[in-house]
């Protein structure tokens, strides 16, 4: 606050800040006595509180942790050398299987497939008139070949927005002084905002802001700059940052293209807004027929123009890389229910998100269960293998620590 109350030259407006510590309560050297206890206080707490200190035990722990090296020597007795002597027999696998039946657990999983509606999908079904296009092109061409941009210069008087009254109407009246100014003479704009302007930013260059658009401004600024025609001094206009005299130097309006070179701009757009507008209708036609025709999604895919996905391995709760519909609960939730899965028919259609609708069903289902000896086949000599050939890895190096502990 107190850096806002310097002057053009340099220097601090002292009656500024007299009334800015005023507003506190407080006199300029209440407010210096109390700034200048509050450094010294830090200064002598800082150096306190900043001090450590470490015993000699402390100190040679840490110090060894930087600088002492040791000398290490290292035995592997890795399990995959141990394989080749491991030969199960089948007593020695069943042993094994009995043992671990936790290992050979299968979660329920389902094979299915599905389709979604989507606004890029109503699309494809659109056909645009060259009539729809041209009339298009005519009402939205200025709009679709970008926004309009503006260049201005500006004297700023800074008046913050909690100055008191009395001050704030005197930055008021010098604004109203310049202004009075620059339009005896406009010609004098840059070298007044030179003179006068309290922008550090634009002040050196006349008060040139240069090119902006629209929401590059503070909201009165940029409503008063976007009034004006070229040329124009504006009256004083009041921001956050005080008051301004405006000059519109400059209007630059984008170049309109041509309808054929805007074509695929203007296909796309229409598309876009057409799609919104049908996917409702849609949307009420694609539910019908996945209710309607129950045991199949073909039809309602043929209509629509829709790729049928399928996927296999899908569980009751979203996969940790999972995407799109088989990422949201709601839809599994519908596989999984009781009517889809015992009598495969479609599931309702499910709300992924705005204008996005999915719905699936199941083409095979296997229940969670614990997979037979027949079933595990040779992974289970496998599972095996590895765990015996780890203990026996295990057991040479424990005995080989005995050794090595006793000699």
């Amino acid at each position: 606050a107190i850096a806002s109350l310097q002057k053009p030259d340099g220097s601090l407006d002292a009656e500024a800040y007299k009334a800015l510590v005023g507003s506190q309560g407080m006199t300029p050297e209440g407010f210096e006595a109390n700034l200048r206890r509050e450094l010294s206080f830090n200064q002598v707490l800082g150096s306190v509180s900043s001090t450590g200190f470490a015993t000699e035990a402390q100190l040679q722990q840490a110090m060894d942790a930087l600088y002492q090296r040791r000398e290490i020597q290292v035995a592997r007795f890795d399990a995959a050398a141990f394989a080749a002597k491991v030969q199960p027999t089948e007593a020695d696998l069943k042993a094994f299987y009995d043992a671990h039946t936790s290992q050979f657990k299968r979660p329920e999983a389902a094979t299915v497939e599905y389709v979604q509606l989507d606004l890029d999908a109503v699309q494809q079904g659109i056909v645009l008139s060259e009539e729809d296009l041209r009339t298009y092109y005519k009402e939205n061409a200025a709009r679709l070949a970008g926004p309009e941009e503006r260049r201005a210069s500006h004297i700023l008087i800074n008046a913050a927005k909690d100055l008191p009254s009395a001050e704030r109407e005197k930055a008021k009246a010098k604004a109203e002084a310049l202004l009075a100014q620059v339009r005896t003479d406009p010609k004098t704009f840059a070298q007044v905002a030179k003179e006068n302007s309290q922008d550090p930013g634009s002040a050196a260059n006349g008060g040139d802001l240069g090119y902006f658009g629209r929401d590059a401004m503070v909201k009165p600024f940029e409503e008063a700059v976007f009034k004006m025609k070229e040329g124009d001094i504006s009256d004083v206009v009041e921001s956050d940052f005080g008051y301004h005299i405006i000059e519109l130097t400059g209007i630059k309006q984008p170049k309109v293209a041509s309808f054929e070179e805007m074509r695929p701009k203007l296909e796309a757009d229409l598309k876009q807004q057409q799609a919104q507008r049908k996917f409702a209708e849609a949307a009420e036609i694609f539910s019908n027929a996945v209710y309607e025709q129950s045991e199949t999604l073909a039809p309602v895919a043929e209509k629509f123009k829709l790729t049928v996905h399928k996927a296999e391995n899908v569980s009751r709760e979203p996969a940790a890389d999972a995407q799109g519909p088989l990422a949201n609960k709601r839809f599994l939730e519908a596989l999984f229910s009781t009517d889809s899965l015992e009598n495969k028919r479609n599931t309702d259609a499910v709300e992924l998100a705005p204008s996005t609708l999915v719905a699936g069903r199941v083409l095979s289902y296997v229940p969670a269960h614990t997979e037979s000896m027949a079933e595990v086949g040779d992974k289970l000599k496998q599972l095996y293998v590895a765990h015996q050939a780890a203990e026996l890895a295990q057991q040479e190096g424990q005995a080989k620590l005995d050794a090595w502990k006793a000699k």
